[in-house]
């Protein structure tokens, strides 16, 4: 289960959609978070039908910003919520965990549907009739429970010979990888990348080594998704402490980098799950989980964030002093 993010519906977005449901001549409000507020970014009046009106949504939509589309369908409204894959790590984690709060914010009771989406014909009239459709010949799962579906599928666990099944993932664990995870977590090195054969759909190792940060850095490959599991040595509060963080890398075509084919994509996103398992397999702690885009979504400054977060200062209550006559009793000595 997310947890909301905490972000708040602005003023402005309120009045907005009050003054939409009353008048009915708005067919859609354009939302994103901004100065971390929830606020309208743009308005569409009402063209024509709604199946007509979904024609205005794409130019709304940009290749690398996620947004909100709250849409009139003539009767309730739809939550749109477009996070395309070139979208930062950081804001695909706030819009996700946003949409719940907004929707509550806004009133429940106002939305009839919401669809989630990467890609602008995720919108279109075509699009949302697909939607609409898969949601009437079977529940949609989240990708939590698609995993787990996939598992339960797939069979029991399978110990032994040159490969390993964990959790009854579909995608047999190479040996070698099993080896490196368990050698790293003994602390013979600080670093291993794992890797997927997409043609031989096997979980493989594809190097160990002892890197720092900026060697961890250099590491990330710029065109090909990756799992990395990295020993961090450093220094906080005056102890020297050693973090083991598991990073899951999907270059998506930002700041130099290529978007890798999608079915690569898909392929790591639904085994990051059950490459961290191989690692409890051998007895392993990950104390830290990351998912990056670029290599700039990792340095030492946000390490160390992720690892030592800064405690929120707790408000020491004022305390009055005692009226006249309401402190404590004294003992007086009476000769």
């Amino acid at each position: 289960m997310s947890h909301s993010s905490g972000i708040p519906v602005s003023d402005q977005l309120r009045e907005a959609f009050g003054s939409a449901r009353e008048s009915g001549n708005v067919r859609f409000i354009k939302v994103q978070i901004v100065n971390d507020e929830l606020v309208q970014i743009a308005t569409e009046s009402v063209q024509g039908d709604w199946e007509e009106d979904f024609a205005l949504i794409p130019s709304h939509l940009q290749v690398d910003q996620p947004c909100y589309i709250l849409f009139f369908l003539g009767d309730t409204w739809a939550i749109f919520c477009y996070v395309p894959d070139k979208s930062k790590v950081k804001e695909k984690m706030l819009y996700a965990s946003t949409r719940s709060n907004m929707k509550m914010q806004l009133g429940s009771s106002n939305f009839s549907d919401e669809v989630f989406g990467t890609v602008p014909s995720d919108f279109s009239l075509s699009g949302y009739k697909h939607h609409v459709q898969s949601k009437k010949s079977e529940a949609p799962l989240t990708e939590s429970e698609q995993i787990k579906k996939s598992e339960l599928e797939s069979g029991p666990i399978y110990s032994g010979g040159q490969t390993t099944y964990v959790h009854g993932v579909a995608f047999p664990v190479d040996k070698q990888a099993t080896d490196a995870i368990s050698n790293f977590m003994n602390g013979s090195n600080n670093y291993v990348q794992i890797a997927i054969d997409c043609e031989k759909e096997r979980v493989v190792l594809d190097h160990t080594g002892n890197v720092d940060v900026d060697g961890l850095i250099n590491e990330i490959p710029m065109d090909q998704p990756r799992f990395h599991l990295f020993a961090w040595a450093h220094e906080f509060e005056g102890n020297q402490l050693t973090s083991n963080v598991y990073i899951y890398s999907s270059p998506d075509g930002s700041l130099g980098t290529k978007s890798a084919p999608v079915r690569m994509r898909m392929l790591y996103s639904s085994s990051k799950a059950n490459v961290e398992e191989i690692t409890k397999s051998v007895g392993g702690k990950i104390d830290a989980k990351l998912e990056i885009n670029t290599k700039e979504d990792i340095s030492e400054e946000i390490l160390m964030s992720l690892i030592h977060p800064q405690k929120e200062e707790k408000k020491t209550a004022f305390s009055k002093p005692s009226r006249p006559g309401k402190g404590g009793r004294t003992l007086i000595n009476r000769k």
